[in-house]
């Protein structure tokens, strides 16, 4: 059944992305202020939505590949669970952390570290699990990782201050 669930998901994603790259394209360039167009307030919301529609896009094209409407029943719902906890992370991040004092690549790092172990420990393997250590290890270093570039892309190419 994952299959329906794919591509109901996949169809979601590809209208959300497509709302968000009409939101963005209508958004002031700031054309007259003559500021770099790198940093023009709709570019990366459209870089998002234009990804979402792709990425969308090709989950349900895999979904259908596989098989979507050979499927009977209900949806499962175990990727409606998954998917409303990662809102409800996101949220968490956009109203608990994100400008409250800390910098920004520690306030994405905090996120993304908990997130990640979060996504990590639900989908490890019981048949050989990593052990809690080396699994806290390696999701705190994809984290910094991670917070670092996004800071840097951030502040370097598309010129916006951080919190």
């Amino acid at each position: 059944m994952a299959r329906r669930d794919d591509l109901g998901f996949g169809l979601g994603w590809l209208a959300f992305g497509a709302a968000v790259l009409a939101a963005s394209w209508r958004m002031d360039r700031l054309e007259s202020l003559h500021i770099n167009p790198w940093s023009a307030p709709g570019l990366m919301p459209g870089l998002l939505g234009a990804l979402m529609m792709l990425f969308g896009a090709a989950l349900g094209v895999r979904a259908l590949a596989q098989g979507a409407f050979r499927e009977r029943g209900a949806l499962p719902g175990v990727s409606a669970r998954r998917t409303g906890l990662a809102l409800v992370l996101c949220f968490a991040f956009a109203a608990g952390l994100l400008g409250h004092g800390w910098p920004f690549w520690l306030t994405a790092f905090a996120f993304l570290f908990i997130a990640i172990l979060v996504f990590r420990i639900l989908d490890r393997d019981a048949e050989s699990p990593a052990s809690p250590g080396r699994l806290t290890l390696s999701t705190a270093a994809i984290a910094f990782s991670a917070a670092v570039v996004i800071s840097l892309v951030f502040e370097r190419i598309f010129l916006v201050r951080l919190p």
